[in-house]
């Protein structure tokens, strides 16, 4: 791995890292801040169960045990009204930066026409590609941490409690989720290195694992489809609410993280850059 190259893409990335950590951020302490109101408001059970099956899906409320985790007398728990609102879409938004960021990851070299200069030093193409990756994967990392923090922190100041190893265990799950999406992210952009196509593969990929998720749990008779989804192992209110980690789904992400980036290595190296 190359360090100099490593640094130079967490200098290069800071801005972009900033902003999408900020709006994480934000928020979380949004979502921390109007938990008491919405609490006050009551009949929120109600509300839910009112909603139509696939709408219940999306927000992670498909069986009346995921119910039992999310209301108490009637108003919301602080884990489950925090999965509802912020913890079952933060892959999805961090999941679509690595989308944006891992599709180009070589096809914006190719493009801008840096990638043969790059490669004219004394670096292998190996090192390139993982001192690439190794930035985006620290970036992220920093990414989950403020996230857990935010939580964390705006929870010590309202009525309500969130187990903090469930807390971590859930972002650790949603890191190797994002992982697992910015791997396959990059093989795409070794495949074709293009920027447009890479994207786009990339890019709808994620949509399809993320609705395929949806409607498996909201819609008769396609159960199946949702296991075909890697948004469908994250199942995070079963790990904030009950510490209940998916741990086929750690195995799935890890797999498909290391066989996507094993692939993009082998693709690469052979790669004609002409």
């Amino acid at each position: 791995m190359s360090w100099a190259l490593y640094r130079n893409v967490l200098t290069m990335g800071r801005v972009g890292a900033l902003s999408w950590t900020t709006a994480l951020v934000i928020w979380a302490f949004l979502v921390i801040w109007i938990f008491p109101t919405i609490n006050e408001a009551g009949a929120m059970e109600d509300y839910v169960n009112a909603m139509p099956e696939a709408v219940q899906a999306a927000i992670g409320v498909s069986t009346p045990e995921d119910m039992a985790m999310i209301f108490r007398d009637g108003g919301f728990t602080l884990a489950g009204y925090v999965n509802t609102e912020y913890l079952n879409w933060l892959p999805l938004l961090l999941g679509v930066y690595a989308v944006v960021y891992c599709g180009g990851l070589v096809s914006k070299e190719a493009e801008r026409g840096t990638l043969d200069a790059l490669l004219s030093q004394p670096l292998e193409r190996s090192s390139f590609l993982m001192s690439k990756f190794a930035g985006f994967a620290t970036l992220v990392i920093a990414a989950m941490l403020l996230s857990f923090f935010s939580i964390l922190v705006g929870s010590a100041f309202i009525d309500g409690e969130i187990d903090v190893l469930n807390l971590a265990a859930i972002h650790g799950v949603g890191l190797l989720l994002v992982l697992a999406i910015a791997g396959y992210s990059t093989l795409a952009s070794c495949l074709f290195l293009d920027p447009g196509k890479s994207l786009a593969v990339a890019g709808l990929a994620t949509a399809l694992s993320f609705f395929a998720n949806i409607a498996g749990s909201g819609v008769s008779g396609l159960g199946w489809v949702k296991n075909l989804s890697l948004f469908h192992y994250y199942d995070s209110l079963q790990v904030i609410a009950a510490g209940n980690v998916n741990w086929t789904g750690v195995f799935v992400y890890a797999a498909v993280l290391v066989g996507t980036l094993t692939a993009s290595w082998a693709i690469f190296r052979r790669k004609d850059l002409a």
